[in-house]
């Protein structure tokens, strides 16, 4: 085990609760840092409840493509932590981190602090030191309480669809979690909403004019007019723009493209040439959302008669966009490998999906606390009818190995949590770069 992540063990433990919703916590650690806050580049903040880390994506890549120097702050990680902060396109390195985790947490001299929190510190000292163009920064979760959004100002908002998911910290209805995803728009600035639900709609419309600010809406400033074989026309502000489909797969991709489209031609800070915008979307990278395995361990394990899907989806709005894809699958065998941790709710996440395949397998998440296996089988068998077969294996390797024992070919997807998306990329040999 490396330097950091020994820190990141002690820093783990400074706070009895994994999330505790405050900004007073950080406030007080910064104050002792000198206010890093105060001083980073101009920020783009990204909140939602599904395809942020996408829209990020998108825009890292816009804007390399048209040479800017951008940070990133991005939350979870798949496989380590240094996932999280880029300075300038590149991962944090293992010294450079360890550093700045040891600075705080001296500051912070043993203060009861969320890891999120005082890992959020690290990354704004970071981007603080390090000069760039732009920030894209990621909310963990909500907005109004987390703890990106000590920041004072942004140069734009996005807020990415909102649906029902981690109710217990945000609330149980759709407008008192969009409540907490539009706390992070700053009075008199500008704000990019993509497609939501209308009751959503109508409430951010009037948290943005008593704010004051500029809102870049889907479907009234900007919205995807034309889906062709190879591309799309997008249309902002009565101007159409026609662009090639993004690498990342899936229709719903299209969307979190657009979005990140719309809000870089609402940004006019920087100059950005639309062949160049083009090549971005087209070249974006972003693991472990409906990506193929084709190239990996679990693939030679397989053969060639079977496709491997990894996805971290884990609320019903990304089992909706699961079940748009795999109902293209319909000449095949599907078999669904499943692992949620505490809190999601497998029967709503798979009552979808559930006549579409041919064997569930449930697993564990190693290393997180997770919904375990026989109990998702219990609540399934109980609350789930058209349910053809449910196994339980301990680890991936033993869930392929059934497959590849019970049929002769067959699309596999694995999905509910990107903590386990993390550990098949792990036992893929996936590297993040």
């Amino acid at each position: 085990m490396n330097k950091s992540n020994n820190i990141l063990k002690r820093l783990e433990l400074l706070h009895p609760k994994k999330i505790d919703l405050s900004l007073d916590r950080l406030r007080k650690l910064l104050e002792k840092l000198d206010n890093p806050h105060l001083k980073l580049p101009p920020v783009i903040h990204v909140a939602g409840t599904n395809g942020k880390g996408s829209v990020i994506s998108y825009l890292r890549s816009i804007y390399e493509k048209n040479g800017l120097k951008v940070h990133t702050y991005t939350s979870p990680h798949l496989i380590r932590f240094n996932e999280r902060i880029r300075i300038n396109s590149k991962l944090v390195d293992n010294r450079y981190l360890s550093s700045l985790l040891e600075e705080c947490e001296d500051k912070n001299n043993g203060q009861s602090i969320t890891f999120f929190e005082i890992t959020t510190a690290a990354a704004f000292l970071a981007f603080s030191r390090i000069s760039s163009d732009l920030l894209l920064l990621e909310t963990g979760l909500g907005g109004k309480y987390d703890a990106t959004n000590i920041i004072k100002s942004s140069v734009c908002s996005i807020l990415t669809p909102i649906s029902m998911d981690h109710m217990n910290f945000l609330g149980t209805d759709l407008l008192k979690i969009a409540n907490e995803k539009i706390g992070i728009l700053k009075k008199k600035s500008m704000i990019v909403l993509s497609k939501q639900k209308k009751p959503v709609r109508q409430f951010i419309r009037n948290e943005v004019k008593k704010k004051g600010a500029i809102l870049f809406e889907e479907g009234i400033n900007w919205k995807i007019t034309k889906k062709l074989k190879n591309s799309f026309i997008l249309n902002f502000c009565g101007n159409n723009f026609e662009f090639e489909k993004p690498s990342l797969h899936g229709n719903h991709q299209i969307e979190n493209a657009s979005t990140a489209l719309a809000s870089t031609l609402a940004i006019k800070k920087f100059k950005l040439e639309m062949e160049k915008i083009n090549k971005g979307i087209k070249t974006t990278v972003w693991p472990g959302r409906m990506q193929n395995l084709n190239n990996g361990k679990l693939k030679k394990i397989v053969g060639k008669n079977f496709d491997i899907w990894l996805d971290g989806g884990h609320n019903v709005h990304a089992s909706e966009i699961l079940f748009t894809e795999i109902d293209k699958w319909e000449d095949s065998k599907i078999i669904l490998i499943l692992g949620m941790v505490t809190g999601k709710d497998p029967v709503k996440f798979l009552k979808k999906i559930i006549n579409k395949i041919s064997l569930l397998i449930l697993l564990p998440i190693d290393d997180h606390q997770y919904i375990h296996p026989y109990l998702i089988k219990e609540s399934l068998y109980k609350n789930l009818g058209g349910i053809k077969e449910i196994e339980t294996c301990v680890n991936i390797n033993e869930a392929l190995g059934l497959i590849i024992n019970r049929f002769n070919k067959g699309k596999v997807l694995i999905c509910g949590s990107l903590y386990l998306a993390g550990q098949i990329l792990k036992n893929d040999g996936f590297k993040i770069i």
